[in-house]
């Protein structure tokens, strides 16, 4: 009898465990189910973290960069990047040791080395003038000027519907000319704001870009 109620009980203790691990088990279950349905795919979180954002929004500035914009950041990178420095610094020195020799050279030795002088100097410019002649014409093709959004957390972008943050974290450097504002997320690119397309705001973002950018101008 006594192993009959023991019998029963350890059963009963069986069935009491495999009751709680099937109901833990449903609850982890409908847990990962809620996690699932809540975890966001890249789209949506970009979507998310811009609507955020724009709950911060100072201004917006709506304009499309002309040729000319984008030439100028083109031929300052041109001219002031570190390859290109190294370029024109070979470039003096070889056109020096030439020069040192030039009289042992015949005409049309030194017709060819003008030409080839001449090529080498405007090489870089060039380069850079076509290069902003392609994205300018990119930009016509759109059918809407592009869109900055101004907020605490960085800039929204939006662009033919196509839309993402840029936060001030990302951006590398400021730089300014008497004409231009530019903001650097790489060595070789970055935003373009023209004195005159920003308008009476641009006082206000140069201050609200300078505030969270500090040291790095």
């Amino acid at each position: 009898m006594e192993d009959y109620l023991k019998s029963a009980e350890t059963a009963e203790a069986v069935t009491e465990t495999a009751e709680g691990f099937s109901e833990d088990c449903a609850s982890e279950t409908t847990v990962d189910a809620a996690n699932a349905e809540t975890e966001l795919t890249p789209e949506e979180e970009n979507e998310r973290r811009c609507e955020e954002a724009l709950k911060s929004e100072h201004f917006c500035l709506t304009y499309k960069l002309r040729f000319r914009d984008l030439a100028k950041f083109n031929l300052r990178f041109s001219l002031l990047g570190i390859g290109n420095i190294l370029f024109w610094l070979v470039l003096v020195l070889s056109s020096a040791y030439l020069a040192f020799f030039w009289k042992k050279l015949g005409a049309q030795d030194r017709a060819l080395i003008i030409v080839c002088v001449v090529l080498l100097i405007w090489l870089v410019p060039v380069r850079a003038v076509v290069n902003a002649a392609r994205s300018a014409a990119y930009l016509q093709k759109s059918s809407t000027p592009t869109e900055y959004h101004v907020c605490d957390e960085g800039f929204v972008i939006c662009q033919d519907e196509v839309r993402g943050l840029l936060t001030y974290d990302k951006i590398r450097r400021i730089t300014e000319t008497k004409s231009t504002l530019y903001a650097y997320v790489l060595k070789n690119s970055g935003f373009i704001f023209p004195r005159d397309l920003v308008g009476e705001r641009y006082d206000e973002l140069k201050a609200i870009l300078k505030a969270h950018i500090s040291g790095k101008e």
